[in-house]
C-alpha cells in the first residue's frame, strides 16, 4: 500500500510461486527459467543460513558470485519468509536441550535430597523461561510484525475498490456483507 490508496493485487508473484514449489512440491507449479533461477538463489541464501553464516555474510557470498547487494539481501529475505528465520529456530533448539537438562539435574537434585542445588536449578529454569521479566505474558511481539494477507473479496466489493481508486474513502458499512469467523492459517496448510 502506498499512501492511502488500496492495492489489489490479482497476480500471483514469483515468490508465491515458489513458496508453493516447496509447500505442494515441485509437480505443483511451473517456475519459467528466471524464476527457476531465482529459486535455486534463494535456496543457496536458506543453505548459508542453516551453516551458520550470519545475514551478511550469506549476503556478501552471493554477492560474490555476480549478484547485487539489494538483490542479495532480498533472496536471503525470501529465504527467511519461505523456510523460516533460523536462528529462531537454532536458540529455540538451545533453550529446548538445556530445559531437558535442567531437569534431568532437579530430578538428581530431588533424588540425593540436595535442595540447595534443587533451588539453583528452579532459579535457572525460572530465568530460562522468562518469568523473572516483568512483562506481559498475553504479549506477542511476533504479532506485530509485517505480514501478507491475501484475501479473497467478494466481485461487488471488489468492484466497489476498483470504482474508488481515486483516494476517496470507502464506507463498508453501507456494503451488504456478512460476519463470519476467521482461522489463522499456518504456511503449511491449504
Amino acid at each position: 500500500m502506498s499512501g492511502n490508496a488500496l492495492e489489489v493485487r490479482n497476480k500471483i508473484t514469483t515468490l508465491d510461486k515458489i513458496r508453493k514449489y516447496y509447500l505442494k512440491g515441485e509437480n505443483s507449479v511451473t517456475l519459467s527459467e528466471k524464476q527457476e533461477s531465482i529459486r535455486i538463489n534463494i535456496y543457496k541464501a536458506w543453505n548459508l543460513l542453516i551453516h551458520y553464516h550470519s545475514n551478511e555474510q550469506a549476503v556478501n557470498v552471493l554477492k560474490n558470485e555476480g549478484i547485487s547487494h539489494a538483490q542479495a539481501y532480498r533472496y536471503v529475505n525470501d529465504a527467511k519468509s519461505i523456510f523460516g528465520d533460523v536462528e529462531k529456530n537454532h536458540q529455540e533448539a538451545e533453550k529446548y536441550l538445556i530445559k531437558e537438562d535442567l531437569m534431568r539435574l532437579q530430578q538428581r537434585a530431588i533424588k540425593d535430597k540436595d535442595g540447595l542445588l534443587e533451588l539453583r536449578v528452579i532459579n535457572s529454569r525460572i530465568k530460562l523461561a522468562g518469568f523473572d521479566k516483568n512483562k506481559d505474558p498475553k504479549f506477542d511481539p511476533d504479532k506485530l510484525k509485517a505480514q501478507t494477507y491475501v484475501l479473497k473479496l467478494h466481485p461487488s466489493a471488489a468492484k466497489m475498490i476498483e470504482v474508488s481508486r481515486d483516494g476517496n474513502s470507502i464506507d463498508f458499512n453501507n456494503v451488504d456483507t456478512e460476519d463470519i469467523d476467521y482461522q489463522d492459517v499456518n504456511d503449511g496448510e491449504d
